[in-house]
């Protein structure tokens, strides 16, 4: 995460940030789209005695935001989100069950847009990157989450690259 975007997401107050005003948006590859569906904001709660929690909430596709045309390139494509109602509402339960918590230990939050693709072509050798980045109604703009994260350096194993399923048209 670069540096710059740690500042603006610790303006983010996960116990009262608006649901309906977080959108979340994936750069990829023009080799890649993403699954319907397939696109997920993953909330990870650290406990103070060491476990964790992960829920994800599947984010319903929005048209392609101009706040980040001067992101995409001539090989690389937008995709934008935002929670759909039902997500929305479990977000909200999800958050109150934590405050509820609070009191038995701190923790921390860590938020993340995951997606899952298909490829609409063959992959080429070397770096597939793709970038994820976050609005809330406390940031206002969107902020990089992991810019040019390349799959082949983050995956343990070459073949989760390789197996990226082909789109079904």
């Amino acid at each position: 995460m670069p540096v710059t975007s740690m500042v603006k997401l610790s303006r983010i107050d996960f116990q009262t940030s608006d649901p309906a005003q977080l959108r979340a948006a994936v750069k990829l590859p023009a080799a890649l789209r993403p699954l319907p569906g397939g696109v997920v904001l993953r909330i990870t709660v650290g406990r103070s005695h060491g476990s964790e929690e992960q829920r994800d909430f599947v984010l319903q596709e929005l048209p392609e935001p101009p706040a980040l045309a001067q992101e995409a390139g001539v090989n690389t494509r937008i995709y934008a989100y935002r929670l759909g109602e039902a997500d929305a509402a479990r977000l909200q339960a999800f958050r109150s069950e934590l405050m509820a918590q609070k009191s038995s230990g701190g923790g921390s939050v860590a938020i993340s847009v995951a997606p899952k693709a298909c490829k609409t072509l063959e992959l080429p050798e070397g770096p597939v990157t793709f970038t994820t980045y976050l609005r809330t109604s406390e940031t206002v703009d969107y902020v990089t989450l992991a810019r040019d994260v390349d799959l082949r350096s983050v995956a343990s194993d070459r073949a989760v690259v390789d197996a990226i399923p082909r789109c079904q048209i």
